[in-house]
This record gives structure tokens, sequence and C-alpha cells, in this order.
């Protein structure tokens, strides 16, 4: 089943060596500089930046790219802020103008540099809004049938993960007859995010191509 997945999906993730990395990021982050655009500093982009590339981003890390991404961040604040406290499972996808607003701020910071980083910009913008959006790669992507767009970002794949989080929460309550939110806790063992734990599955069952994710998602139970 679905919750059976992800469960797995997300412990072969965390025998990634990689995956510390993450947790270190977020604890060494200087969560009050994010508050305000104008509060964030170059020296916290330069931390984003180094972290993007422990991933094997490849990201431009020069002066110049620091200011560029710097500057897309800041262009994107006001509307990241103006979702206020929405989650993956609050969020209203179907809404054209919120679609709107994630595409925009994808696209400021995919396209500050040189080249298009369709796969960065998904990372950045989880780092800022962990409970809301996903992180994707190129296996990913396509395995949800999108393009590296803002557009297939925005309309494709955060609302067909939205669905994903929704059966497996329906799933798991059912199976062990508890409540939507205590569903959610069980997902999330390892104290992420439930996006990030999607994201873990993501990467296990599309990335890493792990046969024991697809045959726990295509177990009956």
């Amino acid at each position: 089943m679905l919750y059976q997945a992800i469960l797995v999906g997300s412990e072969f993730f965390h025998l990634d060596p990689r995956a510390s990395y993450y947790d270190r990021y977020l604890s060494e982050k200087r969560m009050d500089l994010w508050t305000k655009p104008d509060t964030i500093p170059e020296a916290e982009v330069e931390r984003l930046i180094l972290f993007l590339n422990q991933w094997n981003s490849h990201y431009d890390s020069s002066p110049t790219q620091r200011r560029q991404l710097l500057q897309a961040i800041r262009s994107a604040f006001p509307r990241i802020e103006a979702m206020g406290k929405a989650t993956l499972l609050t969020i209203d996808l179907s809404t054209d103008s919120v679609r709107r607003d994630i595409s925009l701020v994808f696209q400021a910071i995919a396209s500050c540099g040189r080249r298009y980083e369709a796969t960065a910009a998904s990372k950045i913008l989880h780092t800022i809004k962990p409970e809301l959006f996903v992180m994707w790669d190129n296996r990913i992507q396509s395995s949800y049938a999108c393009d590296p767009s803002s557009d297939d970002y925005a309309s494709r794949f955060l609302p067909r993960v939205q669905k994903l989080a929704l059966k497996a929460l329906r799933e798991y309550a059912k199976a062990e007859d508890v409540t939507r939110n205590e569903a959610k806790r069980a997902l999330t063992p390892c104290g992420h995010t439930l996006a990030k734990v999607l994201d873990e599955f993501n990467f296990a069952k599309f990335t890493l191509r792990r046969n024991e994710v697809w045959d726990a998602e295509l177990s009956p139970r």
C-alpha cells in the first residue's frame, strides 16, 4: 500500500550517507534571518548553495550568482509570505491564483543565473517553506510526467504529490483506525515534514529505483 511504500522509501533515503546534510543544514540555518527579505545576508545564500552542491547540483557558487540568487529570493519573498502557514495538505492547489504565485516564485529562483535550475529551485523553496514545497530532480520530474518548468511544478507536480499525501493519510488512518493527525505523525517518524518524507519516497522509488518501495506500494497490505 502507498503509506507502507512511503515509510520504506523514507527508510532507504536515510541509509544514504548524504541524508545527514539536510538535517545539518537546517540546524545551522539562521532562521531568524529568513523572516524578512531585507534581513537575509549573502552569507546565508552561500551556505544554501553549499548545501545544494553537497547533492552534486553543480550550482554556480560565484559571488555574482550568490548576489543574483539573493535578489531572486528577496523578490519572491512577498508571494511566499502571502502563503502564510499553508502546508502541502492545506493549500488549495485547484486555485489558479495559488498556482500562478507558486509558478512565479519558482520561475524567479530557477531563472536567476546563467542556466535554468529547476531541481535547485525546488530545493531552495523547500528550505524556505519545508511544510509546503516538495523537492524534485530529473528522474522524479519525468516519473510524474512533468517538464522541468515552473508551470509544471505548480500545476502538475505539487497537485499530484498532494493527492498522494492525502491518499496515504486516508489509507493509514483506515488501516490503523486512527485520526488523520495521528496518521501524519506515523508517516513522519524521522521528524521531517510530510513534504520532505514524500520527497524521500520519490527519491527512493524513482531516483534510487529501489524495488522494495515498488513492492510495498503494489502490495495489497
